[in-house]
């Protein structure tokens, strides 16, 4: 039986058919030129009637895959467009072999960093229906975008992905980590103009990378933008501008009354950088305003404060030398059944240790550990410190050489031995009175510690380079703040010749000197 001619075929499904399999086989052979010219003849003959579904997938897969190892991935994606313009979408056709056959030639563009083409690549593919989100996790993509600080690279390539939004939320974020400021602005404009206004969460992101990067003006720059276009904020961007803005009392009370006015609720997170505010700006007055009333929206039921809340305040006095306040916060705690934590112990023992009640300290330091919480070396340092800050400096030696010895022995009921964490770290134990234990929790001094001692040589050069030498024996090195108080005292005890080979010795260990160091290096030679 003759067949028409291919210009003849029109609905005669067995000419349709005898040109669907040259076709195929055309693209079988890895001719993809060919293969579009018959298919887009086929497909004006006839009309367009049905013939892409009588494409052999098989053959189109196989020349895809052929076509890629002889000419490259760009003549694949230039058939492909070309396909999809006449109709077969090529793309859904393919197999898996040829699916990941292409997806490996775009990763490989990734891996050589090219990063143009790979771009250019996924929104070809993108546009003829591959799914590209499985080629390669598109935020390690955003990354490397991140790392090369090319913001326009990355807002077109998130742009391909129907979760674009999320993605430029995230490469925004990234660029905020880096401190990266002017490149997480653009990401945000060009999120503004993709939602066609501003995204809540979009924007506390954007407020909270403007205070990692410490540009309260930017925030506030931001906001006043929302307020510009009517826009009424919610309870977090309000709260994010506050932190932002924390060290500034008047404006961020300025922005809780306008809050208020707005009719949006503050949370506990709005009082709570409230107290922060108050503690930078030392209005402990304030802050205990606050913080009673506070308490009263607890009571009533409004709020339910937490830990946080607690350590602030406990913060608050202890820099105000108020440690029977900071005592009445401990007791606020455990009336409402809050366990104090790390920073709330160390709080109180700063609280005691500032007022000068170093024994007070030490019973706060045992306290904390009848209750179960792990001391660490700064709660020891702010001991030693108090003692420092009082010049008594044997007391201070006393004290550190017990602790390296002995370490620190608390006498526990069964009931609070019972209680401890199973984390719990000590050395020793012991059996105690009326049936209880003694457990003896380590000291473990770290380069802060020894940096404090060597404070506490006062003028004896030789004694705060012995401490400095024991530092080195228990594998810490010394910092910048270690060689500066070592310079300090040789200048003090006007030692020149010592304070000019510490400040070598400094640069041949590989510190790299600040002003600082140098400004004690002078004032250390300077002294007569």
């Amino acid at each position: 039986k003759v067949l028409p001619l291919l210009s003849d075929v029109g609905s005669n499904p067995s000419a349709i058919d005898y040109y669907s399999r040259v076709a195929s086989n055309l693209a079988g052979a890895g001719r993809l030129g060919d293969f579009l010219i018959a298919a887009e003849g086929l497909r004006a003959a006839s009309g367009d009637a049905g013939f892409a579904a009588r494409i052999n997938w098989r053959l189109l897969s196989r020349g895809v895959v052929a076509a890629l190892r002889e000419h490259g991935l760009p003549h694949v994606l230039e058939f492909l467009r070309d396909a999809d313009r006449i109709g077969v979408h090529a793309t859904v056709m393919l197999d898996a072999d040829a699916s990941d056959a292409v997806a490996a030639a775009c990763r490989q563009l990734l891996d050589e960093r090219i990063m143009a083409e790979f771009v250019e690549a996924i929104e070809a593919l993108a546009n003829c229906g591959f799914f590209v989100k499985g080629i390669v996790d598109p935020m390690d993509v955003l990354k490397i975008f991140v790392r090369k600080r090319d913001p326009d690279m990355a807002i077109r390539y998130a742009r391909i992905f129907p979760h674009s939004q999320l993605l430029l939320c995230n490469t925004m974020e990234a660029f905020g980590k880096r401190k990266e400021l002017k490149h997480a602005l653009k990401v945000f404009g060009a999120l503004k103009d993709q939602l066609g206004g501003i995204n809540m969460f979009a924007c506390r992101s954007i407020i909270d990378i403007c205070s990692h990067c410490g540009s309260s003006v930017q925030a506030r720059i931001i906001f006043e933008g929302l307020l510009a276009e009517k826009i009424t904020p919610n309870t977090h961007v309000f709260n994010s501008l506050m932190n932002a803005n924390a060290h500034s009392m008047s404006y961020n009370f300025s922005v809780y009354k306008h809050m208020q006015k707005l009719g949006v609720r503050p949370d506990l997170a709005s009082y709570n950088i409230l107290l922060k505010t108050c503690c930078n700006a030392r209005e402990f007055n304030t802050a205990q305003e606050i913080y009673e009333e506070m308490k009263k929206k607890e009571h009533d039921g409004i709020l339910k404060l937490d830990v946080f809340t607690y350590s602030t305040m406990m913060k608050v006095f202890a820099e105000a030398k108020m440690w029977k306040m900071a005592s009445n916060i401990k007791d606020d705690m455990r009336a409402v059944g809050a366990r104090l934590n790390l920073v709330t112990w160390s709080s109180l023992i700063n609280a005691y240790a500032n007022s000068g009640l170093v024994d007070g300290a030490i019973e706060i330091l045992e306290e904390m550990i009848r209750d179960g919480c792990q001391p660490t070396a700064p709660c020891f340092n702010i001991i030693l410190t108090a003692l420092v800050k009082s010049c008594q400096y044997d007391r201070a030696f006393r004290l550190f050489n017990s602790w390296i010895e002995f370490g620190i022995k608390v006498s526990l009921s069964l009931e609070q031995k019972g209680s401890l964490p199973d984390n719990f770290t000590f050395c020793e134990e012991h059996p105690g009175t009326n049936g209880g234990t003694i457990l003896v929790v380590p000291f473990r001094p770290t380069v802060t510690t020894y940096n404090i001692l060597m404070m506490a040589c006062g003028t004896n050069d030789e004694r705060a380079k012995s401490v400095m030498n024991e530092m080195k024996r228990n594998g810490l090195c010394p910092d910048r703040i270690s060689w500066s108080i070592l310079m300090d005292i040789y200048g003090t005890s006007k030692n020149r010749n010592g304070a000019i080979q510490a400040l070598r010795r400094m640069q041949r260990v590989g510190i790299k000197l600040n002003v600082s160091a140098y400004t004690v290096a002078i004032k250390g030679m300077c002294r007569k």
